[in-house]
């Protein structure tokens, strides 16, 4: 026999130590980086977008409406309004 031909075995394992490898599938993501306080992010980047972009949606709505009424109650009810609205609606059209 060559040297080349059969591995070395002991006890029915052969002499190769070298640890498997592991490949990942080539459709599959890479791992999400780890948050500040080590553990996963509390949200994911477009729920993060969305409730951004709610956030000024109502903002805005909210500061035009008090300035054009003075009431700070009209001013609220409408910026939750709008929030809900803005939430909705850009939770429809951004992408997954």
């Amino acid at each position: 026999m060559t040297a080349h031909s059969l591995p070395e075995q002991h006890h029915g394992r052969t002499a190769d130590h070298a640890p498997p490898h592991q490949h990942t599938p080539a459709d599959s993501h890479p791992p999400q980086p780890s948050a500040p306080g080590g553990g996963q992010p509390l949200l994911c980047l477009r729920s993060a977008l969305i409730l951004l972009l709610g956030a000024l949606a109502a903002t805005g709505t909210a500061l035009l409406t008090y300035l054009a009424q003075h009431n700070t109650a009209t001013a609220l009810l409408a910026g939750g309004a709008a929030f809900a609205g803005a939430v909705l609606f850009f939770h429809t059209i951004i992408a997954t």
